[in-house]
């Protein structure tokens, strides 16, 4: 007699995850990445619906709950683009439309990296309040990972900058450029979760009416914080303010072709600039420091003894040290973008150089690479080198004065770790020179303001920030805006600046709260494809006709 066959033992049945949701259909997916972009861009200047962000996110989260992982990364490249092409269109004032486009393009690509993995987490575990943990600190680590690699990284679209007059500022400084954007995330998924369930999509947990509630939270957690406090942070003894000047000469426009600067740069920023010192000596107040914008000398001083003698007369005449922009050539190819200190003596006891030149912008990585794909890389004909000191100026140890003053140039306002950097090292007050007319009437401007009233909340220290065109302003520690000029307007910025010595939570934390709310996502996203639950409910079955 033959043996019995054997049968192999049943398969266990899949766990059910507490929570069941209704897949998005594919053309509603698609429309919600698209719409889920333009809410984002509508939270960012100079629209500033910054209520928008989280509604954004919830958005993408939507068009992410579908069967098919292609389609949710269909629709994140969706969202990315619908956000990040019209953001930077200023790209476009000097590298034309196809650089632009590319640029928008890459930067969607890690909202795909982001969408692919949040919605393996969705799918697989439900919308509870851990999946809405690890999603939340998944965006983190996609802007994390946006603002730093490669070459550096963009940093443009952070989260943190749509929130310039949002209530959500106040926890700036507590948790730093992560911690907003982890707050904004969860507060998109709360949205997410009410929304699925009034909407009758959810067959298990928060069902019904009671989506209601993930809502009503969203709006108290906003309204909280219009009530949470700065972190305790003093002035210097003795020196609760420095007075300083900022110079906003304005100028014709930059010839599109050479990108020269033009001829009436340095002679509009000469009389603004003896304005403000006949404005300080009829006020009977003593200056403490002059700024000029980036490049604002139009030609290296040092190389020119009539630039040199007249921004020495100007500093002589103030009583004050005078910090201007300027670049230097170095070699056959390369330059310097420049904070250059001019005193009454005729001395130049200080420079900076910028640290975080902006690739494709100051200077072209992988030149005969890119040269392939056009040649608009050679617009940029000297590759800017990047400095390597710290900016931070102190004038005490100069014996200018008794301040210690940080200085940044153009984009690095947008990069926390320089700001974080400038602090640490003991600036009292930031100093931001830029120069914005390399980006005509675009949005640009307004965008970077934002992102200076943001680093100096989160930074608890003052930002001047002074463009050669503007938009410039003074902002508090706390954020308030002290001084103003409008864009293309001829001015100045004349304030007593608040000090600040102390360090914020967020400054001293360091990079640590990024690092830790990233690891959160990755092992959120490594359980998740451990386990074998899934969260999307499954067609119903048509029952046999008798």
């Amino acid at each position: 007699m033959s043996a019995p066959a054997r049968t192999a033992p049943p398969r266990p049945a899949a766990r059910r995850p507490r929570d069941e949701v209704d897949p998005t259909p594919w053309p509603i997916a698609l429309v919600c990445g698209v719409l889920g972009g333009l809410c984002a861009l509508l939270a960012f200047p100079p629209y500033d619906l910054w209520m928008l962000l989280p509604v954004s996110l919830a958005l993408l989260g939507a068009g992410l709950l579908v069967r098919s992982a292609w389609l949710g990364a269909a629709v994140s490249l969706l969202w990315g683009m619908a956000f990040f092409i019209p953001l930077t269109e200023w790209a476009s004032t000097y590298a034309g439309s196809m650089p632009w486009i590319a640029l928008g393009v890459v930067e969607a690509l890690y909202i795909v990296v982001f969408g692919v993995l949040a919605r393996a987490v969705m799918v697989r575990r439900g919308l509870g309040l851990s999946t809405a943990i690890v999603v939340s600190a998944l965006w983190v680590g996609a802007e994390t990972l946006r603002s730093h690699v490669p070459w550096g990284g963009l940093p443009w679209g952070a989260s943190g900058f749509a929130l310039a007059d949002s209530p959500l500022l106040n926890l700036g400084p507590w948790i730093g450029m992560a911690g907003l954007a982890f707050v904004v995330a969860l507060l998109g998924q709360l949205l997410l979760n009410g929304a699925l369930a009034l909407l009758g999509r959810r067959h298990r947990g928060l069902t019904g009416f009671s989506g209601v509630w993930p809502c009503a939270v969203a709006v108290a957690a906003i309204l909280a914080a219009v009530v949470v406090p700065h972190p305790v942070n003093r002035a210097p003894e003795q020196r609760p303010t420095m007075t300083v000047a900022a110079i906003q000469g304005s100028m014709g426009a930059i010839d599109p072709v050479s990108y020269t600067m033009p001829d009436d740069v340095f002679t509009n920023h000469l009389a603004v600039t003896r304005d403000v010192i006949g404005e300080a000596e009829a006020r009977g107040t003593a200056l403490d420091l002059i700024v000029w914008p980036e490049d604002s000398t139009g030609v290296d001083p040092r190389q020119d003894p009539w630039t040199a003698e007249q921004l020495i007369r100007a500093s002589a005449d103030a009583g004050a040290p005078l910090l201007v922009g300027t670049q230097t050539r170095v070699g056959e190819s390369g330059r310097l973008n420049q904070s250059l200190l001019y005193t009454p003596e005729g001395t130049t006891p200080y420079e900076y150089s910028k640290r975080h030149p902006v690739p494709f912008g100051e200077y072209v990585p992988e030149r005969d690479f890119f040269r392939l794909l056009t040649d608009k890389v050679d617009l940029i004909s000297l590759d800017m080198i990047p400095g390597e000191e710290v900016g931070v100026m102190d004038l005490g140890g100069l014996g200018l004065g008794e301040d210690t003053v940080g200085v940044l140039i153009c984009f690095e306002i947008a990069y926390d770790n320089l700001v974080r950097d400038v602090v640490r090292d003991g600036a009292e007050v930031v100093v931001v020179q830029s120069n914005n007319a390399l980006f005509g009437d675009s949005h640009e401007a307004i965008q970077q303001l934002a992102e200076a009233k943001v680093m100096a909340v989160v930074s608890g220290r003052s930002v001047v920030h002074i463009s050669t065109v503007g938009h410039s302003a003074i902002f508090s520690p706390e954020g308030r805006r002290i001084d103003f000029v409008g864009h293309w307007e001829q001015g100045a910025l004349l304030a007593d600046v608040p000090l600040r010595t102390g360090l914020t939570p967020a400054v001293a934390a360091g990079p640590w709260i990024a690092l830790a709310l990233s690891a959160v996502g990755v092992l959120g996203v490594l359980a998740a494809l451990t386990g074998d639950r899934r969260a999307l409910a499954r067609p119903a079955r048509p029952r046999p006709r008798r």
